[in-house]
């Protein structure tokens, strides 16, 4: 006896019929089952220079990133005997939030503050142990715990203010997407890259982004230069500094104040003389005021006695 072969639970799958793909006039002709609709193939030309351009993108890309690690490079030895805070803010101009964190990483194993412009070694927390974390603010409302190496980036908290303001004005938009650095940027045959600012020369003449220290914002506020687009910098700062253990200072909270708020009171005179409260008054049967308490008259006054001598009378 035969026996039934069980049934599938397993769906046919239908596969597609075979089509045959021809090529007329650089162009390609598949023929056989229609599909969706698909656009058509660019023609070599086309492809060419799509190739091309992402070609060149990758050659600025790679010429950018090269002048970025030399500009941390040389940013792990600041400060140098000749170096300014102009040749700082050079060569931040090209930098991300996440290249300074790479430079910030790298002056802390040199045992150095992560403010490039400080000469100190950065601070060590006291105390051993295994733990990689430390209670800031103990006590207080803002009590956290926070890493052990935040806390060990900068030698003071003055040189992390100052450090992590460079840090929140840099863009976070990579360098080889921003418009005002590759618009003149030109590629040739042999890959050479030319029209970038990689000495920094347009950037010293005044093109491009700026970037401010610290203390050169707070000058800018006390001329009342200050405009609203360091207002978002500023909220930044303050987070950044949240991290390491630090609160915003008052001289730099008041960044965020671009005018003084001024507030003029005028007493005005009650012309109908002083409301006095009501006053509750209240009288026994012989028209003498009642010692009430509260609103409660007690048993030991005017009519209570008058009772008693009555009764004593009888």
């Amino acid at each position: 006896m035969a026996t039934k072969q069980p049934k599938s639970i397993l769906k046919k799958i239908q596969h597609p019929s075979s089509t045959t793909t021809t090529l007329v006039n650089s162009t390609i002709v598949s023929a056989g089952t229609p599909t969706s609709q698909s656009k058509p193939l660019p023609t070599p030309e086309e492809a060419r220079a799509i190739a091309l351009s992402h070609a060149h993108s990758i050659q600025i890309r790679k010429v950018l990133e090269f002048s970025i690690l030399t500009s941390l490079e040389k940013l792990v030895d600041f400060p140098l005997p000749e170096s300014t805070p102009t040749d700082l803010k050079c060569h931040l101009r090209y930098f991300q939030p996440s290249d300074f964190d790479s430079l910030m990483q790298e002056r802390g194993i040199c045992d150095k503050c992560s403010y490039p412009l400080c000469p100190n070694p950065r601070k060590r927390l006291a105390g051993g142990g295994k733990s990689t974390y430390a209670l800031v603010d103990k006590g207080k409302k803002t009590m956290r715990f926070v890493e052990k190496e935040k806390l060990e980036r900068f030698c003071s908290d003055i040189c992390a203010r100052q450090g992590l303001w460079l840090r929140v004005q840099l863009s976070t938009e990579p360098a080889w997407t921003r418009a005002e650095i590759i618009n003149d940027a030109q590629v040739d045959d042999k890959g050479a890259v030319s029209g970038l600012d990689l000495t920094g020369g347009k950037w010293r003449g005044g093109v491009g982004t700026r970037i401010l220290l610290l203390e050169e914002a707070e000058e800018q506020r006390r001329q009342a230069k200050w405009n609203n687009m360091k207002e978002a910098d500023i909220e930044r700062l303050a987070e950044e500094l949240m991290e390491v253990g630090i609160s915003l200072d008052k001289e730099t909270r008041e960044l965020k104040q671009n005018d003084s708020l001024s507030v003029d009171i005028k007493e005005r005179k009650n012309e109908g003389g002083t409301a006095n409260p009501p006053e509750l008054i209240l009288t026994d049967e012989n028209g003498d005021r009642a010692r009430a308490i509260e609103g409660y008259t007690p048993k030991i006054g005017p009519v209570y006695t008058q009772k008693i001598s009555m009764e004593g009378g009888e």
